[in-house]
C-alpha cells in the first residue's frame, strides 16, 4: 500500500498503538473539516483512513509503529544537524570581558575582535574568536600578526580614555559590585598590552 507523504504525516500526528484507536482518532477530526480551508486536510485524513482499513491488524500496527519511529527520527536528525549548525555559526567569543577593567586602563586605545586562523598564533587555537583591548604598541602587534596569516582581525573600534580619576573612580566601584569580575584575566601573549 503506498501512502502520500502528507498520508504518512498525518498518521504520524494521530498515531497510537493499536490500528483502531489510530484509526478513532483520525475519524474524530473528520466533521471538523467542514470549511472551505480544509477541504485537502479533510482528503487527506479520509485517504489515509481508507488505507489504514485495508491493512490487517498486526501488518498495520507494526506499519504505524514504523512510520512514527522514522518521523521522530527525522525530527531528531534536523533538530540535532540546526543545534551543530548554530554552533558553528555563533563560536564563543573568549579574551578580555566588556565590563573588566582592562578597558578603562589609560593606555588602551583599541578593541578587536580576532579569528584565530592557525597554531603560529600567540593567542589560541585555531578557529576560537577572541576579544582584547589594545594599547597602540599592542594594536601594531597584532595587526603585524594579522599579516603573517597567524589572526584574521575581525573588528576593530577606537577606545577613548578616561583620565585617571575617572578610572580610579569607575574601578573602585566596580569592586564593589557583588560578583565582580575585576581579577578576571583573559590569558597571555605577545601582542596583549
Amino acid at each position: 500500500m503506498d501512502f502520500t507523504r502528507s498520508e504518512l504525516e498525518m498518521l504520524y500526528q494521530y498515531a497510537a498503538p493499536m490500528k483502531e484507536e489510530t484509526l478513532a482518532g483520525l475519524k474524530e477530526i473528520v466533521p471538523a473539516l467542514e470549511r472551505k480551508d480544509d477541504l485537502l486536510i479533510k482528503m487527506i485524513v479520509e485517504n489515509t483512513v481508507r488505507k489504514l482499513e485495508k491493512l490487517a491488524e498486526p501488518e498495520c500496527s507494526r506499519f504505524i509503529a514504523e512510520n512514527r519511529a522514522a518521523f521522530i527520527a527525522e525530527r531528531d536528525k534536523s533538530i540535532c544537524k540546526r543545534f551543530a549548525a548554530a554552533k558553528v555559526k555563533e563560536s564563543v567569543l573568549l579574551g578580555h570581558d566588556l565590563t573588566g577593567t582592562k578597558r578603562f586602563m589609560p593606555e588602551i586605545r583599541h578593541m578587536i575582535t580576532v579569528e584565530i586562523l592557525n597554531n603560529d598564533s600567540p593567542v589560541g587555537l585555531p578557529g576560537e574568536r577572541y576579544r582584547f583591548f589594545l594599547s597602540d604598541e599592542g594594536y601594531k602587534n597584532a595587526r603585524a600578526s594579522e599579516s603573517r596569516g597567524e589572526v584574521k582581525i575581525r573588528s576593530h573600534a577606537a577606545v577613548s580614555a578616561m583620565t585617571g580619576e575617572e578610572t580610579r573612580a569607575f574601578l573602585l566601584a566596580l569592586s564593589r559590585l557583588p560578583g565582580s569580575r575585576s581579577s578576571r584575566k583573559a590569558g597571555g601573549g605577545r601582542w596583549i598590552a
